[in-house]
């Protein structure tokens, strides 16, 4: 078993470089003999010898790695009869042109038939008559019926590939019987037999093909998800293909090179295909840079036939040694070129790669400052599945609950996200083989690691600083909470205690004044009442003083009450509207209370208002309030805000709230304010 494995690749091998050399050979013996361009062309050379060392060498490299694959079976027999075509025909140049017939062999077709030839020339022209035919029939059955993964199967296989056999051996035995080395019929006069194997094979062939096109659609048809991408391949080359033949068909000249040039790129493309259906199984040689030389062959290739067809086109007969040359030179210039694009549609095709590595980083980079960490996550796995050929990418941080788990299949490349030697999870990359990415997987991912670990540790910063700032604003709202509280109790004892015993005290006096007034001294009685009166006017400042502490009315009737009820003992008249009011918590109507109240003073002492407005309005969540007054108003760009604004602001931006004042000379002041709330 050993002694197999090793011999059928160094057979594979051989076979690659015997007809590589072969190729080279004939082209160079045509250069040195001195051929033109056109002979070269009447002999297929052009359309046979690359297509053929691209086809040996592509068949050779899927059956390295699946040797029972019929797919690379048949490329290898296809290129290798295309390799032999070549051989064939520079005998029969080298018979030709000794016997005295160097005219290109589309010339000479139309003046001689074989039998005017000597043995030596006729003999190879009848091989390749025949020789080629088996190419197109397995190309247009075997390998349809093989696609995608290089295993015929079906019902239909047998009878197709029976209807083919059949066929194919009467068109070949038409072929061998028309273009016989001793005929004498003219080529347009064919014998009988002839045209009953052509009637006889012609439809035999034309329904295996048939049938081969219909199992391969009901095949793309039943496909689902990924089975899908290898026809996308096929699919765009068979429709480039059918384009050529017809914009091509009015220029003869060029019809036929550009068939068989298009015929060679569908049979690429169909490697390509099986070779993105099992990519795993092959060496990533095949991947970019193989494929983008072998495409860039190609180029050289329709560039090489499409000149010497133009020449061709416009009459000019083409002898000189130098258009070889000078085609090779414009190949050199365009082989750059068109292997960078070659290469971005290979990426496509073969690791279905849509985004390369600069877009990768520049939309990174795009979203990482303007999005949120789980958007970015979510952004850099859709990227990578793009731009690396992996089937999966996934993100595990290390404080999710899943990266403790084991994966249920490794990771075929996997890098570790962490940014000032912090550690915050991994990337990993899913696919069937690491041969399936893209050779530059590896840095992408690192790179793409690294903005993240940037992204991350950012995020965390502004958790933690968003966190903190929201810890200010719960502790400047706890001390409000416990401002206003002790405010309550201040004014509580200040009713319950001291004012008490002021009423309790004036009582007692005014108890004993009665009694005095009836039998004592009435300069005592009068002295008495005067002390009631200390007393009344030290109970009412005790009252006033328990109002502006926190006011009861405040507690039991709400914001509304308890600013109009402030608003009848002020010296001037204060309207106060509310729409939408309802009870909110007692931090919120103590601070916009005490706010109402430091505007309609500030109004009273400084603006010389004749009327103030208080406007009260719920909703959104909010509770705003306006204060608008007549008074002289004053220039806020050059007066500096006072203690009682400060006051304002301090209190409602405790609480989350923001205030605004709006003043001009002349036209009063505006102030209004907003505190986030939930009404009780």
């Amino acid at each position: 078993m050993r002694q197999l494995t090793w011999r059928r690749p160094r057979a594979l091998t051989v076979l690659a470089v015997a007809g590589t050399a072969a190729v080279v050979a004939v082209f160079a013996a045509m250069v040195l003999r001195g051929r033109p361009a056109e002979a070269m062309y009447g002999l297929y050379l052009f359309q046979n010898g690359p297509s053929g060392v691209v086809l040996l060498w592509m068949g050779r490299l899927i059956l390295l790695r699946q040797p029972g694959n019929t797919a690379g079976r048949v490329l290898v027999v296809v290129g290798a009869i295309h390799v032999l075509h070549v051989l064939v025909m520079i005998a029969a140049d080298v018979a030709l042109v000794s016997a005295g017939f160097p005219q290109p062999l589309g010339d000479l077709a139309q003046l001689i038939v074989p039998a005017d030839l000597p043995l030596t020339a006729a003999v190879p022209l009848w091989v390749a008559n025949w020789l080629w035919l088996p190419a197109p029939l397995l190309a247009a059955t075997v390998l349809l019926l093989a696609f995608p993964d290089g295993t015929p199967r079906g019902r239909a296989t047998r009878p197709v590939l029976a209807a083919t056999a059949v066929g194919g051996a009467a068109l070949m035995a038409a072929f061998v019987v028309d273009a016989w080395p001793t005929a004498d019929w003219p080529t347009q006069e064919p014998p009988a037999v002839v045209l009953i194997l052509l009637a006889t094979g012609g439809p035999l062939v034309a329904a295996a093909v048939a049938t081969s096109v219909a199992v391969l659609l009901i095949r793309w048809r039943q496909a689902r998800g990924p089975g899908r991408r290898p026809f996308q391949v096929a699919g765009m080359a068979a429709v480039a293909f059918a384009v050529v033949a017809v914009a091509t068909y009015p220029w003869q000249h060029i019809w036929t090179p550009a068939i068989l040039v298009s015929f060679n790129l569908l049979i690429v493309a169909y490697a390509l295909a099986v070779a993105r259906y099992r990519l795993h199984d092959l060496e990533p040689v095949l991947g970019r840079a193989a494929v983008a030389a072998t495409m860039s062959l190609l180029v050289a290739a329709v560039y090489a036939t499409v000149v010497i067809g133009a020449a061709s086109l416009v009459g000019q007969r083409v002898d000189s040694r130098v258009l070889p040359l000078v085609a090779i030179a414009f190949v050199a210039v365009l082989v750059e070129p068109a292997r960078r694009r070659t290469r971005t549609v290979v990426d496509r095709l073969l690791f279905h790669r849509r985004t390369d590595r600069t877009e990768v980083m520049s939309r990174l980079a795009a979203h990482a400052n303007v999005a949120p960490a789980s958007d970015v996550v979510t952004e850099v796995t859709d990227l990578l599945v793009r731009s690396t050929g992996a089937a999966r990418a996934e993100v595990h941080l290390t404080h999710e609950a899943a990266a403790e788990l084991p994966a249920a299949e490794p990771p075929v490349l996997r890098t570790t996200v962490q940014h000032h030697g912090e550690t915050f999870g991994e990337v990993r990359l899913y696919a069937t083989a690491r041969a399936d990415l893209v050779p530059d997987a590896a840095q992408l991912l690192d790179d793409v690691a690294h903005t993240l670990g940037v992204v991350l540790h950012n995020e965390r910063l502004t958790t933690q600083l968003r966190d903190q700032l929201d810890e200010l604003h719960a502790s400047r709202r706890r001390l409000v909470e416990a401002h206003e509280h002790a405010r309550r109790g201040l004014e509580r004892d200040i009713h319950d205690g001291a004012q008490a015993r002021l009423i309790s005290l004036r009582l007692r006096l005014g108890a004993l004044r009665a009694r005095l007034g009836h039998h004592g001294d009435q300069s005592v009685s009068n002295e008495l009442g005067l002390i009631g009166d200390d007393i009344e006017a030290t109970i009412r400042s005790l009252r006033a003083l328990a109002r502006g502490l926190h006011p009861p009315l405040l507690e039991q009737a709400g914001l509304t009450d308890a600013l109009r009820s402030h608003a009848r003992d002020l010296p001037i008249p204060v309207t106060v509207t509310a729409d939408s009011i309802g009870r909110y918590p007692r931090a919120v109507e103590a601070a916009t209370y005490f706010a109402c109240l430091e505007a309609v003073q500030n109004a009273i002492r400084h603006s010389q208002a004749t009327t103030v407005t208080i406007t009260l309005a719920g909703g959104d969540g909010q509770l705003h309030f306006q204060i608008q007054d007549d008074g002289t108003g004053f220039d806020p760009t050059t007066a500096r805000a006072g203690t009682g604004l400060v006051n304002i602001h301090d209190r409602l931006s405790a609480l989350g709230g923001q205030t605004r004042v709006y003043a001009s000379l002349g036209k009063g002041t505006r102030v209004t304010g907003r505190i986030p709330v939930e009404a009780r």
